[in-house]
């Protein structure tokens, strides 16, 4: 299906069926992956602002039916969903060789099913004050965190030495006012994505080491952002090094 948004009004198809409502969320989600890839990526735009400039700039179609209207209007809501909520679903599909119409289906079924975790709150007779507590939902036996410690420690990845498994313990709890400065941070983007390949953290580590602040970058001027691992991980998914390798094999003897 050729949408108006994406093509002159010639060529626009009108929603008929099912399958047009499909089409066209299909050809949203690409192009916000080309803008992504684009824009946030290889430009270094703040995440948030690329979702609120993809919806906006997407909100409309040159076609007065309402039908098409309608599902372009539903459509839309998904995107902006899919982009704010879910990005730690959508960002690893946009950066992966796999984005065909039937990956997109499925995170697409995902989406219809995801519940946000409740906030925890305070209970007392105070104002109730909202606690976002940060996870990366991993439970590692003294051997695994040896173990990545000394993966850490052998390949440098951050700007302690030696790195004390202490070090570690705090990172991966998520421990209130801890950060540690990154020496390579496309190493440290392997070590966890490794983590995630074998289970042992959940999908949403870039945003939990983004929004707690625990990774510096190598001057101590700055937290890492989200997107900086993001475009760390694609940069080092499409060039693989030794030392990268290195770090999955460590990793896959956890």
């Amino acid at each position: 299906m050729a949408l108006s948004l994406f093509g002159g009004d010639e060529h626009m198809h009108h929603i008929v069926a099912e399958h047009d409502v499909a089409e066209e969320l299909f050809a949203l989600l690409a192009e916000a992956r080309t803008i992504y890839l684009r824009d946030v990526v290889a430009g270094g735009k703040q995440y948030h602002r690329y979702v609120e400039d993809f919806v906006n700039g997407h909100r409309y179609i040159a076609c007065n039916r309402a039908a098409c209207r309608n599902c372009h209007e539903m459509n839309i809501h998904i995107v902006k969903g899919l982009l704010a909520d879910c990005a730690h679903l959508i960002q690893p599909l946009f950066t992966a060789a796999d984005c065909s119409f039937e990956a997109y289906m499925e995170l697409k079924r995902t989406y219809d099913t995801f519940a946000p975790s409740p906030p925890v709150v305070h209970r007392d007779y105070s104002p109730v004050t909202e606690v976002r507590p940060f996870s990366f939902g991993c439970d590692f036996t003294p051997k695994q965190m040896t173990g990545i410690t000394a993966c850490a420690d052998t390949y440098h990845l951050f700007c302690v030495s030696p790195l004390r498994i202490e070090d570690m313990e705090s990172l991966f709890a998520c421990k209130e006012g801890f950060s540690i400065r990154v020496n390579n941070i496309r190493h440290v983007a392997i070590l966890f994505e490794a983590l995630l390949e074998h289970s042992l953290i959940q999908s949403q580590w870039q945003s939990v080491l983004a929004k707690g602040r625990f990774l510096q970058t190598k001057d101590g001027k700055r937290f890492v952002t989200a997107a900086s691992l993001s475009s760390a991980l694609s940069a080092m998914r499409n060039n693989m090094t030794s030392v990268a390798y290195g770090i999955k094999r460590a990793i896959s003897k956890l």
